[in-house]
């Protein structure tokens, strides 16, 4: 499974464009900014996979 998209949603990864309103076994929630924190671990992720044969 790859890596979500950086600036995904906060919560579930999807990207803003076409997120809408998501449902999930927690509730629903629209788009939510992720942190500093997810935005670098996420990107550290994709490179990660990246470098897998």
């Amino acid at each position: 499974m790859a890596a979500p998209n950086p600036m995904g949603c906060a919560r579930c990864g999807i990207d803003r464009r076409g997120h809408g309103i998501q449902a999930a076994a927690d509730g629903t929630h629209t788009w939510q900014k992720p942190s500093q924190q997810q935005i670098k671990d996420r990107m550290n992720a994709r490179r990660a996979e990246g470098e897998q044969p």
